[in-house]
């Protein structure tokens, strides 16, 4: 029931879904989402026509299972995002890269390089998929490789225009970055906290303020 509302509220608003197959989430483990949805005041990205429904997630972690840092420290390498792998949400081909921007420190951006490091992947025809924000000389793909599901692309940093380390995730129509429009990605099987209540193996458009994890496959 959730899922369709959900989805029948971004049809009544217009917005487009993915056609592709469903994405799992760009990391191992468990995070935050504090950018997601259609309206600008959940989602700054809104205001960018090609990033329309982008997506920044943060890696959680600590005793309580959603702190952003080890014992609240508020040094780079304690985020617990900070070099951690950023993998395919989806199999497809390696269509552009960047890996030799500089990880910025905490309080500073480089606004002229929003993205920063980062890699983009045609998953289907008219579909390309950007995973930004990537940790300097760590991408681990190159141009026109063909990827798999769960491959690890290169590690989280924090290059580009961010203010801590974190992973940002859209889908637009055209392989240059900002151009376009913004498509609405669909992430599942996930396992989502919501308000506290766990919603185990459901596919969803995603929305701030959600907790989440890819499904674990039950071994066979």
């Amino acid at each position: 029931m959730m899922k369709s509302l959900l989805q029948a509220s971004l049809v009544f608003l217009g917005g487009t879904q993915v056609a592709a197959e469903d994405l799992s989430l760009p990391f191992n483990g468990r995070g935050f989402v504090f950018a997601a949805g259609d309206t600008p005041n959940v989602n700054h990205h809104v205001m960018q026509p090609a990033q329309r429904y982008g997506v920044d997630f943060a890696l959680v972690g600590g005793p309580s299972g959603r702190e952003l840092t080890r014992g609240g420290s508020t040094n780079l390498e304690d985020y617990f995002c900070w070099d951690e792998p950023v993998i395919a949400p989806a199999g497809g081909v390696v269509v552009g890269i960047v890996d030799d921007l500089p990880d910025q420190p905490l309080g500073s951006k480089d606004p002229g390089n929003p993205a920063g490091n980062h890699v983009v992947i045609k998953t289907g025809e008219g579909l390309f998929l950007f995973l930004a924000h990537l940790k300097r000389n760590t991408v681990a793909v190159k141009p026109n490789e063909r990827v798999q599901r769960a491959q690890t692309l290169g590690l989280c940093g924090n290059s580009g225009n961010t203010d801590f380390p974190h992973i940002h995730l859209h889908i637009q129509d055209s392989p240059i970055f900002n151009s376009g429009t913004g498509q609405n990605p669909i992430f599942g099987p996930i396992d989502v906290e919501l308000t506290e209540k766990q919603f185990k193996a459901v596919t969803w458009p995603l929305i701030s303020g959600l907790f989440v994890s890819n499904t674990e496959k039950p071994e066979r």
